[in-house]
């Protein structure tokens, strides 16, 4: 398990707690101070999933060109 499924899960499970509160109850975030901190994990979980796919994807590119390099009869 790599650093993109651990962020994933994540928000994924934030996404569903922010669901769950948002439909059940009718002033939910309530103030501007709440509003800001769940925008701003929101986003913070969001960008680290985007930012950890990419860094996974460049890593596995990587390691897949060396396994190629050392597979290449000499």
């Amino acid at each position: 398990m790599n650093a993109f499924h651990v962020i994933g899960v994540l928000l994924v499970l934030w996404a569903l707690t922010v669901s769950f509160l948002g439909v059940t109850r009718e002033n939910w975030p309530g103030d501007k101070r709440t509003e800001r901190a769940v925008a701003t994990i929101s986003v913070v979980l969001a960008l680290g999933a985007i930012g950890s796919a990419i860094v996974t994807s460049i890593l596995h590119e990587e390691n897949e060109e060396e396994e190629a390099a050392l597979a290449l009869p000499r």
